[in-house]
């Protein structure tokens, strides 16, 4: 019988591992289960005995699994969780961890609320993602580890967020900061597309004028004036030689601009690149903005969130640590936890690092001084979701006012072009 290794939360959210004998991984999560643990991770180093459970045992979670998912297809993963949604969060994943918030809250535990979503959910994508979290879930993994084999689906902030509500026995709480981080992501999408669809249609109304001017009337003007022999004034000559640009070297520029983003991407890949490249972005005008105020109302959020629930600061600060995605913030509040373990004090810590904005610093000091650091993060996350709102709408101010004068440049140079080559010619046939 195959000896696994375990490491479990119980109820007050402390963690214990220990090793027991089971015939399969069900079998020992059953056993974890009965003495009221939940399961962080489960393995064994004996061949065949984490992943061949004996022929009746295998049979029987077989047919509990057909029973529950009979109408599943296994294997056969639905195109909506591959696509990736734009700009913000993929729809399946929200209407997973909103069906599964209000069950688990009303006292349901995990495995049965993600069973009974299986059965009752009509959507083929649903009750797929269902299926596969539940079969994870049987078989002693984590739900922030069954979530992490669909990463189109949920993103790992929101996986990394779940994973500590899970080691700490605060879920519900979690669940609900995903939720709300889902629904601001939902209404910056919707601010982000209704903002720049003007701007889109007026630029791609001007880029097709432009191809036709480019692409087609120059070619036409140019044989014209020529045969009589005329000559083309300034603006009609650069448009000549921008057509000519565009026609010869525009196919390469295209390469050349694919090739250095995807080498980018690549970069981005290796330690080096990312920190590198996250660096970069901090120091961008307008988009910096942008990535600071989001990754402080992640931090800020999750810090409030634990902190509320009992989580002593250390551990929180670790946990609230893992969503930051950027890596130059991540460094910084990895050596403002490193201070604060040593006995200095919060404000001090943020301060030194560069975590936290000037305005932000007193408040938190004044919260640590009366103890309501929970409040505090709160605070200053919601402090940091209207300065964000307000980045956002700032840089789409600008990038509309860019491509709008750029349209109205292109446009006014075009029509001049048409209007001084007409009357060249108009000069050339009254002198023939």
């Amino acid at each position: 019988m195959p000896r696994f290794n375990y490491k479990a939360a119980d109820s007050s959210g402390n963690s214990r591992t220990g090793s027991l004998d089971a015939e399969d991984r069900r079998s020992a999560a059953r056993q974890l289960a009965a003495q009221g643990l939940r399961v962080l991770s489960l393995s064994t180093n004996e061949p065949g005995g984490a992943s061949a459970p004996s022929t009746s045992s295998k049979k029987t979670d077989n047919a509990e699994a057909s029973s529950v998912f009979s109408d599943a297809a296994p294997g056969a993963i639905p195109k909506k969780l591959k696509q990736r949604r734009l700009f913000g969060p993929h729809r399946t994943g929200w209407d997973f961890i909103d069906s599964f918030y209000q069950l688990h809250s009303s006292g349901l535990p995990m495995g049965d609320a993600v069973k009974l979503l299986g059965q009752r959910v009509s959507d083929p994508s649903l009750r797929y993602l269902c299926q596969s979290l539940w079969r994870d879930m049987s078989e002693g993994a984590t739900m922030a580890g069954a979530m992490s084999r669909f990463p189109v689906v949920f993103d790992p902030a929101s996986i990394y967020l779940i994973e500590a509500g899970e080691s700490t026995g605060n879920l519900i709480p979690v669940l609900r900061k995903v939720l709300d981080s889902y629904n601001l992501r939902e209404e910056l999408r919707t601010k982000v597309l209704s903002s720049i669809g003007y701007p889109i249609g007026v630029c791609s109304m001007a880029a097709a004028v432009l191809a036709l001017f480019v692409f087609y009337l120059i070619p036409r003007l140019e044989q014209m004036m020529k045969s009589l022999k005329g000559e083309f004034s300034l603006p009609v000559k650069m448009m000549m030689w921008l057509s000519d640009f565009l026609i010869k070297g525009g196919p390469f520029i295209i390469v050349a601009l694919l090739i250095i983003l995807w080498a980018i991407v690549q970069w981005r890949k290796s330690e080096n690149g990312r920190m590198t490249t996250d660096n970069w972005l901090l120091h961008l005008p307008l988009i910096g903005a942008v990535v600071r105020h989001t990754e402080t109302v992640r931090m800020a959020d999750l810090l409030a969130t634990l902190m509320g629930s009992g989580i002593n600061s250390t551990d929180a600060l670790r946990l609230s640590e893992r969503p930051v995605e950027n890596r130059i913030l991540r460094g910084r509040l990895s050596a403002g936890r490193q201070m604060i373990n040593d006995g200095a004090a919060f404000a001090s810590a943020f301060k030194r690092h560069s975590i936290l904005p000037i305005n932000d610093l007193g408040i938190l000091a004044v919260g640590e001084n009366t103890g309501s650091l929970s409040d505090t993060f709160q605070t200053i996350a919601n402090r940091h979701v209207k300065a964000l709102d307000k980045a956002i709408q700032r840089l789409l101010r600008i990038v509309t006012a860019t491509a709008l004068g750029t349209t109205v440049t292109l446009v006014f140079i075009c029509m001049i072009s048409i209007v001084m080559t007409v009357l060249s010619v108009s000069q050339n046939v009254l002198k023939h």
